[in-house]
């Protein structure tokens, strides 16, 4: 029976990658777009500074993994909050967002589970995070966003309002860590791989020169490069 499932719904992960990808926000349908202003704007990300998985699910006999990497790469600071949502396919939150600060070297497991879960669970797993809601078969994709309202400023960085005093220097930008993660047929002790879209594994950020500099007039962009430059999508701000 859950092999079926996953062969019915392999068509809906395509479609959804789709979807996720031209989706600007988690829960309105708005063309995506370059936020060059460079953060939160009317409480939602632009899809550069989004990473999106096309796939998850869980029933009575599956759930799903997720781990973040911080690599402590130059150019990344010490501490990055991260916000991840579920998504279902019904547009709705299949629980609470989990947000979570994850530090320089480490890695994060996140999972999501049916409710009461016998094994996977905050006691037997007392550092993961969780998302849990209904035992009935449940999908959709992942969004996970900063938990800084202003990711590209370089914390203690020259110009900035941050102070170096209590992280390292650097780009709290959720979209510089690495994700991976899978889908868990427990019955089978088996499962497949999920693909992340906007990580530091991912695509890249145009040069700023080239994000908004020459297009003044399109889609009434400004020259300069403070625009909100609308001309101009990607999935991923990621070290260069």
């Amino acid at each position: 029976m859950k092999i079926m499932q996953i062969k019915r719904f392999g068509f809906g992960i395509v479609v959804t990658v789709f979807l996720v990808i031209l989706t600007g926000n988690a829960f309105a349908g708005t063309n995506a777009s370059r936020n060059m202003k460079d953060g939160d704007v009317a409480n939602s990300f632009a899809n550069n500074n989004v990473v999106a998985s096309p796939y998850w699910q869980v029933d009575s006999g599956s759930y799903t993994f997720i781990a973040v990497s911080h690599s402590s790469l130059s150019g990344m600071a010490s501490q990055i909050g991260v916000k991840i949502n579920a998504i279902t396919s019904a547009g709705a939150a299949y629980d609470t967002a989990a947000s979570f600060t994850i530090s320089s070297g480490s890695t994060q497991r996140v999972f999501i589970v049916p409710t009461n879960h016998a094994t996977v669970n905050s006691t037997n797993i007392t550092t993961g995070v969780f998302l849990s809601g209904t035992t009935d078969f449940t999908y959709g994709h992942i969004r996970a966003t900063p938990v800084a309202s202003h990711p590209g400023l370089i914390y203690g960085g020259p110009g900035s309002q941050f102070t170096a005093n209590d992280q390292g220097m650097g780009l709290r930008d959720t979209t510089t860590l690495s994700y991976w993660g899978s889908v868990i047929i427990e019955a089978n002790t088996t499962g497949f791989a999920m693909e992340f879209i906007g990580d530091m594994n991912d695509s890249t950020t145009p040069a700023v020169s080239f994000r908004c500099g020459g297009l003044s007039g399109v889609n009434n962009a400004a020259s300069d490069t403070s625009a909100n430059c609308n001309a101009i999508s990607s999935s991923g701000v990621n070290l260069q």
